[in-house]
């Protein structure tokens, strides 16, 4: 990209040597045209995995899971998971609210 720009500005410098007539204006502006997409266009950043990202959310929702079911070994890891969901929807738990915020003993 950087090579581009610097044969497009080369060729606008060389333009310089001739009289300024119909066919050196377009030619001129046509480079600057080209100038300017090139400025425009940015890379793309490249697309991330969606494999990952759906790991790594699933690692955090089991990792919440598994500290809360360390501060009630009493229930079982899919009665967590129903609670959870329970509350999600804005239904009333046994587990307190503080606990779901703040699951680290």
């Amino acid at each position: 990209m950087a090579e581009d720009k610097d044969k497009l500005l080369k060729q606008l410098d060389a333009l310089k040597i001739f009289p300024n007539n119909k066919l050196v204006r377009e030619l001129k502006n046509q480079i600057k045209t080209k100038l300017k997409k090139l400025e425009i266009t940015k890379p793309i950043p490249p697309k991330k995995n969606p494999n990952l990202t759906r790991s790594n959310k699933l690692k955090r929702y089991h990792n919440y899971i598994r500290q809360i079911r360390n501060n009630f070994p009493n229930l079982k890891y899919n009665q967590i998971r129903k609670q959870f969901a329970k509350r999600k929807r804005g239904d009333d738990v046994s587990i307190p609210d503080a606990v779901w915020q703040n699951p680290s003993p």
